[in-house]
């Protein structure tokens, strides 16, 4: 295991720290939302739904916001701006009692964490370029064990008071905050000087590097909507898993405590289960693009299991499939985009890729309830299954179309401004 950590690059390994840290605290508040504005505020539970659905509207802006501002202000600015906004409101939380405060002050937090997330995906791409898939999954897999450790200290926090778990959330941001700062400039003023021997030692092989394709701005555009319709679809069927499933599986007689279990196997996997998705990626998927395409098959698995069982052990089997998808899906996504970014837009397009998985977020469960409510459990099951076939399709179009389109390119360095 250490001998793996070390073959990563210094930039990398303190980004993977950073991201740890930043989950962590991110994961204090979100496990415990619903339950501040219900039990604490007095409020009912569609508020709470609602309010987390405004929530990730402002995420999916801030997303937007901060690629931008990566690209045009500076990459340690758009971090520090984000960060301190985090922070401010984290203890600006942790003081109000006053609801309408409160949802003013829920939804700046979701546009500073939109800001920050893009920004972390594109320091991947811009520090390790020659990394491909490796980098942004070690940020991927960084950011889960971050949730795992941050949902038990959450907990810990609310058994003190609830004013902690924000608290909480304001010092490891600072924390993170600090080792940016101090660390990240070294790696920032030799990050164009690697990029360029990266570009010319770099694998050809979408596994072993991020290869940047030239292709015209309306190509860009078209494979960039391609590419995020299959990850906007991808996401509305994930995204069933944390609504509508876990009132479907209540129903059925399965309690809270086994459905939290689902979750922790579904962490657990994806901190422990890397030999696995190695083995897998060697083994059936070589590619970005394979990888993209099997993960949206194994989406669709896990919701046809579903469709024909109501046992705890085919929800457990489920979650298990669903997670290897994840696991495939989530990192390459970005990894493939970054093959087509032009230079100096990194922070943009990783924007745009990261909102996307907010909206998805947002539409996921609305479209859920109302399928739900129209055509019973089994009909919104057999509904994600084709769904995630119609993501397929979309990642396939995408890669067709940018195969028609591009051509090898070793683009110029850009110093970027920091």
């Amino acid at each position: 295991m250490m001998e793996k950590w070390r073959s990563y690059p210094g930039s990398i390994r303190l980004m993977a720290i950073a991201a740890v840290i930043s989950s962590t605290g991110m994961a204090c508040i979100w496990p415990l939302v619903t339950i501040y504005i219900h039990d604490h505020l007095g409020k009912p539970l569609t508020v709470a739904g609602f309010l987390l659905m405004l929530n990730q509207g402002a995420f999916l802006v801030g997303s937007v916001i901060g690629g931008m501002m990566f690209d045009r202000w500076g990459k340690l600015r758009t971090l520090v701006i984000a960060s301190s906004g985090i922070i401010g409101i984290s203890v600006a939380l942790g003081l109000t009692q006053d609801f309408t405060m409160y949802t003013i002050l829920l939804l700046l937090n979701g546009l500073f964490y939109g800001m920050l997330s893009p920004v972390i995906n594109a320091l991947a791409v811009v520090l390790w370029p020659q990394g491909g898939r490796k980098g942004l999954n070690m940020i991927y897999v960084a950011q889960n064990a971050g949730v795992a450790a941050g949902a038990a200290l959450g907990g810990l926090l609310a058994s003190v008071s609830f004013a902690w778990t924000f608290f909480g959330n304001a010092i490891t941001q600072s924390v993170a905050l600090i080792l940016f700062v101090l660390i990240l400039p070294r790696y920032l003023n030799n990050s164009a000087m690697q990029q360029t021997v990266a570009e010319e030692q770099q694998s050809t092989s979408g596994e072993a590097a991020i290869g940047r394709l030239q292709v015209s701005r309306q190509t860009v555009w078209i494979a960039l909507l391609l590419l995020c319709a299959g990850l906007l679809i991808s996401w509305i069927v994930y995204v069933q898993w944390t609504t509508v499933l876990s009132s479907y599986m209540q129903s059925l007689g399965i309690s809270l405590k086994q459905y939290s279990l689902l979750w922790t196997l579904n962490g657990a996997l994806i901190l422990f289960g890397q030999p696995l998705i190695s083995w897998v990626i060697r083994r059936f998927a070589k590619t970005l693009i394979s990888q993209m395409l099997l993960g949206s098959y194994v989406f669709a698995l896990s919701m046809l299991i579903l469709t024909q069982t109501t046992a705890y052990a085919g929800f457990f089997a489920a979650m298990f499939i669903m997670t290897l998808g994840e696991m495939l899906v989530w990192p390459a996504v970005p990894t493939v985009a970054a093959q087509f970014t032009p230079a100096g837009q990194e922070g943009f397009i990783q924007g745009l890729v990261t909102g996307t998985g907010s909206a998805g977020r947002m539409l996921g469960p609305l479209l859920g309830a109302v399928m739900f409510q129209e055509y019973s459990a089994q009909g919104l099951l057999y509904i994600m299954t084709g769904l995630a076939l119609v993501s397929v399709g979309f990642f396939a179009l995408h890669h067709q179309f940018v195969k028609r389109s591009n051509k090898p390119l070793t683009p110029k360095p850009v110093a970027g401004k920091m």
